[in-house]
């Protein structure tokens, strides 16, 4: 019962981590309408999904009699088993999207296949589920996925264009090295393997709050000076750009700039592209802090 409680307040820490985590991605993404960020919350949900089918199916065993135990675990293992079998696909097209490759066969093909045994030895589990076997291979089958990408991420990370997640990159690359010995114990000793999925999310998670302290550390907490057209000539923005910038600094998204001038947003993507291109900056925080200097 003891082990119990802490492996319930280990998945409740790290759920709140998770959840932290992906609300500031949200917001990071409204803010700066990166690509990637959105392939990314779709990612860190699914995740976040799994920690709560986990924390789920252990309240069930704890606090349910057995046959509402019995029922309700397989419903949750079931939800559980879908959403892992989704990411075993999800994270190679993810990696393959990072390191800027098509996805293509024969990689669709094999993590499909992965994604598929996966399903089935979860049905196994469920019918047999005191054959510890059957659990062993579906964690050999994600920790297989998982590294496969890190090393195509290692091999590839010179390509990656986008500074910001390259250096994500790099950390997740460090974490999941000095986690390996822990996701070999789990592997097998299966007694700790529940222990470690919340402890590798956690770390996982940390990892990217610190990149988003990091960045919202960086927005200005003071009124700036009033942004004239006179302070912006030097980077020869035009009068229609100038217009974007002032929107931008009000904190209105491309599609609102776009509702706001009458244009289409694919016609405000071409102006903050340009703007981003003459004030040589990356982010909208970036163009701010650049535009405000004296």
């Amino acid at each position: 019962m003891v082990s119990q409680g802490f492996t319930i307040l280990l998945y409740m820490f790290a759920f709140a981590t998770g959840c932290m985590t992906l609300v500031l991605s949200v917001v990071f993404h409204i803010r700066e309408n990166y690509e990637w960020t959105k392939f990314f919350i779709t990612f860190h949900a699914s995740l976040l999904l799994v920690m709560t089918l986990q924390v789920l199916k252990v309240f069930v065993d704890v606090f349910l009699g057995t046959a509402a135990a019995s029922i309700t675990g397989i419903i949750i293992q079931s939800l559980l088993a879908a959403n892992v079998s989704f990411l075993i696909v999800f994270i190679p097209y993810f990696t393959t999207w990072v390191i800027g490759q098509p996805w293509r066969n024969p990689f669709i093909f094999l993590f499909f296949f992965f994604a598929s045994a996966y399903m089935a030895l979860s049905v196994l589990d469920i019918i047999f589920p005191d054959v510890w076997a059957f659990q062993t291979a579906m964690m050999l089958v994600f920790v297989v996925t998982l590294f496969f990408c890190i090393g195509v991420i290692i091999k590839n990370l010179k390509t990656i264009s986008e500074p910001d997640v390259r250096l994500v990159s790099k950390a997740i690359i460090i974490l999941s090295f000095v986690m390996m010995p822990l996701l070999v114990i789990s592997v097998i000793f299966s007694s700790s393997r529940f222990i470690s999925y919340p402890i590798y999310f956690m770390a996982f998670s940390v990892i990217i709050l610190v990149y988003l302290f990091a960045y919202f550390k960086r927005m200005p907490h003071a009124p700036n000076p009033e942004l004239t057209y006179e302070r912006v000539a030097r980077f020869h923005i035009s009068e229609r750009e100038y217009s974007v910038v002032k929107l931008i600094k009000e904190g209105y998204t491309n599609k609102e700039i776009a509702a706001k001038l009458d244009i289409s947003v694919n016609t405000v993507n071409n102006h903050v592209a340009n703007i981003f291109s003459k004030t040589q900056v990356r982010s909208r925080i970036d163009l701010l802090n650049v535009l405000n200097e004296e």
